[in-house]
């Protein structure tokens, strides 16, 4: 991580460097700093580009299931091919939920394949030029930060255990680092997928709406 922090205070200064006169709102597309690309460990870029293959993954898990009713149940949030107009949400608070489809490879398969919790308040909140997520403390609680990328956000974080002290940060302990895109689903609706979690699951969805 050391040797990144050259990197990652030069693409910091680009981003910030992005006057008035560039015409550009908060949260918007900033290509020409890519800062997640200097903060992502190299052994997490492979879980990130193999996205579609956690999606493929976690509904092959679940039709075998017979559990394919139950995907559809959730609406667009299980769509991995919805399209829809880019609107990146700014700091206030919101409502989320988890979602977990599919089962870890390896892991025991007790529990259902599609499992949805219950909404809860959630928050973004500014972070300098960025903005953080953080869900509501439970048996899991996921936080991180959100780097503008095109037309998505890329989430790097890491989840937080009921009984844990502090706040562990990315990058402290591969373990428990969550990664992810959150893309807009409509208006005032957007999806955080993180695939591949090292614990449970193929792919965990974060619902987000406006509160």
């Amino acid at each position: 991580m050391m040797r990144r922090l050259p990197v990652l205070a030069a693409a910091l200064l680009a981003l910030a460097g992005c006057s008035a006169g560039d015409d550009l709102q908060p949260y918007a597309v900033v290509r020409r700093a890519d800062v997640w690309q200097a903060v992502i460990r190299d052994a997490d870029r492979g879980r990130l580009a193999r996205l579609s293959d956690a999606w493929m993954a976690a509904r092959s898990d679940i039709a075998a299931a017979g559990a394919s009713a139950d995907l559809a149940a959730l609406g667009p949030v299980a769509d991995p091919d919805l399209k829809a107009s880019v609107q990146l949400p700014g700091p206030g608070p919101y409502r989320c939920r988890i979602i977990r489809l599919g089962w870890r490879q390896g892991s025991v398969r007790l529990a259902p394949p599609v499992q949805a919790e219950d909404w809860a308040p959630c928050q973004l909140t500014a972070d300098g030029i960025l903005s953080r997520l953080e869900t509501a403390p439970g048996r899991q609680q996921y936080g991180g930060t959100l780097y503008p990328d095109v037309d998505r956000l890329v989430f790097l974080g890491s989840v937080r255990l009921a009984d844990d002290m502090g706040r562990l940060r990315y990058g402290e302990d591969r373990d428990r680092d969550q990664l992810g895109v959150l893309t807009a689903l409509g208006d005032g609706h957007w999806r955080l997928a993180l695939p591949w979690p090292r614990w449970s699951a193929r792919l965990i969805l974060i619902e987000i709406k406006a509160a």
